[in-house]
């Protein structure tokens, strides 16, 4: 089932949009003229990730510093793991299969 999250022309540099899918809690973020879906807490201390900031594809949490890649979900420095979602698009809609 397709969940619409945002209309394409909503989409701007610098979004950080929280998103909720039954129990998940997930982050739209709109960085470079890229988008990804994330998990919304940092797996490290459960940090919200909402003011996240990203540089060259490595978003880094606002709570410890820790850095993962936006491309693998990998941390830089330590054993933890973003879980990432596939974004998709209807017409002018972009969203995620469930």
């Amino acid at each position: 089932m397709f969940h619409r999250l945002i209309k394409i022309i909503d989409l701007y540099d610098g979004l950080r949009m929280p998103v909720k899918l039954g129990r998940k809690e997930l982050l739209l973020i709109h960085e470079d003229g890229r988008t990804w879906l994330m998990q919304r807490r940092c797996p490290h201390a459960d940090f919200p990730l909402d003011r996240c900031t990203v540089i060259n594809e490595q978003l880094r949490c606002p709570g410890h510093g820790l850095t993962f890649s936006l491309r693998s979900g990998k941390c830089e420095t330590a054993a933890y793991q973003l879980e990432s979602f596939r974004i998709d698009y209807d017409g002018q809609w972009l969203g995620v299969e469930v």
